[in-house]
């Protein structure tokens, strides 16, 4: 899968980049936005995230559950 790319500008806080770098594992800058990025969004999701509804419950529980996110 091709991912959309936009080239932008940002001032960027090099102690918070280097602490984010090594936490996340990445090497360069944009690597770094760009997984911290999506670890955003996947905590995100997480936070949404019911065991009850999403694992043990009826199909429309879990759509009901997921509307209200």
């Amino acid at each position: 899968m091709m991912m959309r790319m936009t080239r932008t500008t940002v001032d960027v806080d090099d102690l918070a980049l280097d602490a984010a770098r090594r936490e996340l594992g990445t090497k360069g800058l944009s690597e770094t936005v760009n997984v911290a990025l999506r670890e955003a969004t996947r905590r995100r999701v997480l936070r949404g995230f019911d065991v009850r509804r999403d694992i043990d419950g009826t199909p429309e529980e879990v759509r009901e559950g997921r509307e209200r996110l």
